[in-house]
């Protein structure tokens, strides 16, 4: 029998699966064991009362329909130059733009609020792909929550694409972007 020196029994460790932009594609839920079958099952007087387990917790969701799904989407990205594709709502906002491929140099920005627009803060987006055709670019940007969400539970956003000196808006038809933090329970 081989002895395995380094390896120790006591050690817990721990891996996780990430995807392209960091976030969890896997959630592990660790259940610790009973001391008997009676204590799950019949609850006794001299027993402290059990606390129920948060059901829910709060969760993020978007206040739009994601534009990629909507039919006049490549239109919209050909008449605007910018369209917003797609929010995913996890441990940050994280958003999907289409951008009309005019020029080499451009600059997708994220401008987003938490006060209604009396402050705003911008984060600036990262080129991901070009289409199959080279008509068009994928850009995508992280709205960072952990800070936001103490102040509000609301973040309206709008995009910014600048190209040969112009500016180009996507503000969804000048209602914003907004997404907005649910708590039940």
């Amino acid at each position: 029998m081989k002895h395995f020196t380094g390896f120790s029994m006591g050690k817990k460790k721990r891996v996780t699966f990430a995807d392209l932009l960091g976030f969890s594609l896997v959630n592990v839920v660790e259940i610790s064991p009973r001391n008997s079958l009676t204590d799950i099952c019949f609850p006794q007087a001299h027993k402290s009362p059990v606390k129920p387990i948060a059901a829910h917790r709060p969760y993020l969701t978007s206040l739009f329909e994601q534009p990629v799904q909507k039919d006049d989407f490549l239109e919209r990205v050909t008449r605007q130059y910018i369209c917003l594709e797609s929010v995913v709502c996890d441990k940050a906002i994280i958003g999907f733009v289409r951008v009309l491929n005019i020029a080499y140099k451009k600059e997708v920005v994220v401008r987003y609020t938490v006060d209604g627009w009396k402050t705003f803060r911008e984060e600036s987006a990262e080129h991901l792909s070009i289409s199959s055709d080279g008509t068009m670019d994928t850009f995508f940007f992280r709205i960072p929550l952990l800070s936001l969400l103490k102040e509000a539970s609301n973040v309206e956003f709008a995009i910014r694409y600048n190209v040969r000196g112009r500016v180009y808006w996507d503000n969804n038809a000048f209602k914003n972007y907004s997404v907005c933090l649910v708590s039940e329970g």
